[in-house]
């Protein structure tokens, strides 16, 4: 008996842990069923856990990486703040020398403003107006015609006097044709047809400066020179369309026409040569009406004589030349054959 109370508590005891043991067998015994999908469930936990564990050992493996680019960073940042100090401490002393410089550019300013002159209203109207129309032009008349007809009068002057000896040798025949047939000097025969017209020319031109100067009020400043001047071109011009007439018979009036035009052309009389095509500049230089213009222009309005010179020799050399083509041509025209006896134009 005394055995028995004696474990009488553990036996109350002992019966409790019966109890919560029989709740949990039966608990098991209801759970065993779904045991195997909670095994399933705890492995593919314990799977995710694996890949997991996997994922943190690779970022601590950046993480480490990581850790020694910073304590290069770190070292680098350390360098660059000391430049940094360095720099900051060269700017302290520039930013002094600034303030420095600033002041003596405000005395500077205040004395350029104390010097500045004090203008009045007219000089500040000047100024302004030169500040707003900077450039001028500014003409200036050298040798200035006093009307548009003796600026035109060099041009109209030589194309009248080549007018006239191409009418003239219409009338009087370039060589003539008894000295021809007598057998004469050739050079007798050029200058027998060469001395009329000539002369008519002279006549010609006296009689046009006559009217020009009297009728119309043609002012010269060298008239005698214009006139004597005037006298060569006529006798230069009556030499080359001899020429044209001789060697070529009626076709030489066509040339001689033709001619004329080109000359119209390319002489510059009514406006500068620079400003025609370029075949007219190329043959400019090379026909006498051209420097005919530039000398009567000198000695019409006025201005050196350089160019009058120059056009008294080629003009020289245009008759001398022509007259030595004439004299050829009189010679071959001494030779009779079959064309010459027929009619040069038939109708």
């Amino acid at each position: 008996d005394t055995l028995v109370d004696d474990q009488g508590g553990d036996l109350d005891t002992l019966d409790r842990n019966l109890g919560t043991l029989e709740k949990q067998a039966r608990a098991l015994a209801k759970r065993s069923p779904h045991l195997s999908e909670d095994l399933d469930d705890a492995v593919s936990k314990i799977n995710e856990l694996d890949s997991g564990a996997a994922k943190v050992a690779a970022g601590a493996a950046k993480l480490h990486t990581g850790l020694g680019t910073a304590r290069t960073g770190a070292a680098d940042l350390d360098t660059g703040v000391d430049r940094l100090a360095t720099g900051a401490s060269d700017l302290d002393g520039g930013i002094h020398r600034l303030v420095g410089g600033s002041g003596k550019l405000a005395g500077g300013l205040h004395d350029g403003a104390g010097r500045i002159p004090d203008y009045g209203r007219q000089d500040r109207d000047l100024r302004t107006q030169v500040m707003a129309d900077p450039v001028r032009l500014a003409s200036e008349d050298l040798h200035k015609a006093p009307n548009y007809g003796t600026g035109f009068a060099p041009y109209f002057i030589p194309l009248s006097l080549w007018v006239g000896a191409m009418v003239a040798y219409m009338l009087i025949p370039p060589l003539n044709r008894r000295a021809l047939a007598v057998g004469a000097s050739a050079w007798r025969i050029a200058l027998a047809g060469w001395l009329p017209v000539a002369a008519l020319g002279v006549l010609q031109t006296v009689a046009l400066m006559s009217v020009l100067h009297w009728a119309i009020g043609l002012e010269m400043a060298r008239a005698a020179g214009t006139v004597g001047f005037l006298c060569l071109v006529t006798a230069c011009f009556a030499a080359v369309v001899q020429w044209l007439n001789a060697r070529f018979g009626a076709a030489g009036r066509i040339l001689v026409l033709a001619l004329l035009m080109l000359q119209l052309t390319s002489a510059g009389g009514t406006y500068p040569v620079q400003t025609s095509p370029r075949f007219f500049n190329a043959i400019h230089p090379f026909l006498p009406m051209s420097y005919v213009v530039e000398a009567l222009r000198r000695l019409i309005t006025g201005g050196g004589l350089g160019p009058v010179w120059q056009a008294c020799a080629v003009l020289a050399a245009f008759t001398a030349g022509a007259l030595a083509l004439t004299a050829l041509s009189a010679r071959g025209r001494q030779v009779w054959t079959l064309d010459r006896l027929h009619p040069e134009l038939s109708l």
